[in-house]
């Protein structure tokens, strides 16, 4: 299939709602920032001291808790950029509490540029966050955004998940993921509905209740992804003025393989 073919192929758009405003500090909960930071920090690391890191833009910041993390590992100035107003105001409580200067925008992914400005040794897009992104148009937007934000010798780097193997497997279901809270446990379980071209991502957020019958209620919200394929990814890179350096099967350096990978991690820079 040609390149303008495979273009009009993610052409169509629907439009994301609030998912993250619905969940605000239950994605903290959700996330168990402790575990995946400790996971990541080796990779995180590595990159930092290779790209000599000072400036780090991350887009799709959430919370910030990545932002955060960055100051501890030796970076000079960070930014946080997020399309939600609700996360940012969270995000920017939590910088004046501990005292920090990280600067937290509210932009759309394919805003940055004109929002954020600057640039940026590093530009991060972590967590699946470029699959809310539903059209082609606005995937090679977004990375030209990222382009335009790094330094000369800067890098981007997009961690999201591996969706050839997930697609392939027509593998539905995350894990469950479970935390004690004052009001009672929760439980967090995220499945996937595979439509011909979206998928929908559910999140079903169960609460046990105080009390001698233990009863468990619920709520269900859901948004639209875009299953980014690899093959997709390299070509908007390409568009962008983006070169591939290098691919990772997750943000512990494991080796990249499409069919096995959980995830798919790269590095690219200025072409």
């Amino acid at each position: 299939m040609n390149h303008n073919k495979m273009k009009d192929l993610y052409a169509e758009s629907t439009r994301n709602g609030g998912f993250y405003d619905h969940l605000m500090g239950e994605y903290d909960q959700m996330m168990d920032w402790e575990s995946r930071l400790a996971r990541e920090t080796p990779f995180l690391e590595k990159v930092i001291a290779e790209y000599k890191v000072k400036s780090v833009l991350d887009a799709g910041c959430g919370t910030g808790r990545h932002c955060f993390h960055f100051l501890t590992l030796g970076v000079e100035e960070v930014v946080g950029a997020d399309a939600s107003e609700k996360v940012i105001e969270v995000a920017r409580a939590r910088a004046q509490a501990v005292g920090g200067e990280t600067r937290f925008v509210q932009a759309e992914f394919t805003e940055l540029a004109h929002k954020v400005g600057g640039s940026f040794n590093l530009v991060t897009c972590l967590g699946n966050s470029l699959s809310h992104l539903l059209t082609y148009d606005d995937l090679e937007l977004t990375l030209s955004n990222f382009r335009q934000l790094t330094t000369s010798h800067g890098a981007v780097l997009v961690h999201l998940m591996n969706w050839d193997r997930r697609l392939a497997r027509q593998d539905r279901f995350i894990p469950p993921k479970g935390y004690p809270t004052a009001e009672g446990e929760k439980l967090f379980f995220r499945f996937f509905d595979f439509h011909e071209e979206l998928v929908t991502m559910n999140l079903v957020i169960f609460q046990k209740e105080e009390g001698p019958d233990l009863k468990w209620s619920h709520r269900v919200i859901s948004t639209t992804l875009r299953p980014w394929r690899r093959e997709i990814l390299l070509m908007a890179l390409d568009d962008a003025g983006l070169k591939l350096e290098r691919e990772y099967g997750g943000l512990d350096a494991s080796p990249y393989h499409l069919m096995n990978s959980p995830d798919f991690v790269f590095l690219t820079r200025r072409a």
